[in-house]
């Protein structure tokens, strides 16, 4: 989360826009190290053969091998491409060309797209559909429980869904809204009589 915030951050900064890209069916595009096998699925049975097996060359969804063979996959596309992942952030990709920079993050399915020239994410875009089935949503407007609204004033996010989800969950979206949610009038002091802790031993 640390690096989606940043990567925001540095956008807003620069004035750059992002964009997002979604991975259809992300973990079949995992290809599988090792041998793994599994019974014929309920339905799908062949006769007379009911007592074999199959030998997965792909990836399915509910196996623990599946994240890591999708990102496999990806990292391995990505560095085809030309980009560095991050020495410091294994899902942060950056890639140079002459003066230009393009910054993909990556988190699990979902890719946010940014940089300061829109032809070179256009050319990424491009490339990202041409290798897997992608979802192209446009600027991006809402991740992970955060609304993002971009314009040239700079990137603005806020969590009116989540906090208003939250607020139904709990039986008290007509509760009375205040600008400072703790009591008024409360004198805070130095001293609270509280017993004083040692800083060496903190």
């Amino acid at each position: 989360m640390d690096t989606i915030k940043l990567l925001l951050m540095l956008a807003a900064q620069k004035g750059w826009l992002v964009w997002q890209m979604d991975v259809k069916s992300a973990f079949l595009n995992g290809t599988l190290s090792e041998e793994i096998y599994v019974e014929q699925p309920e339905g799908f049975e062949i006769e007379p053969n009911l007592d074999k097996v199959y030998l997965l060359k792909k990836a399915l969804y509910g196996l623990k091998q599946a994240p890591r063979a999708w990102y496999s996959n990806l990292d391995e596309y990505l560095a085809s491409l030309g980009f560095e992942k991050s020495l410091n952030e294994a899902t942060l990709y950056v890639k140079k060309v002459d003066d230009h920079i393009l910054i993909v993050s990556v988190y699990v399915d979902d890719l946010l797209i940014t940089g300061d020239d829109e032809k070179f994410v256009d050319e990424f875009k491009l490339n990202m559909k041409n290798k897997f089935e992608m979802n192209e949503l446009g600027l991006l407007a809402y991740f992970l429980g955060m609304e993002m609204n971009q314009s040239s004033e700079g990137c603005f996010v806020c969590q009116k869904q989540f906090t208003t989800k939250l607020l139904n969950k709990f039986a008290m979206e007509n509760c009375k809204p205040v600008s400072t949610p703790m009591v008024l009038g409360v004198k805070l002091t130095k001293d609270d009589g509280a017993p004083c802790v040692d800083g060496e031993n903190v």
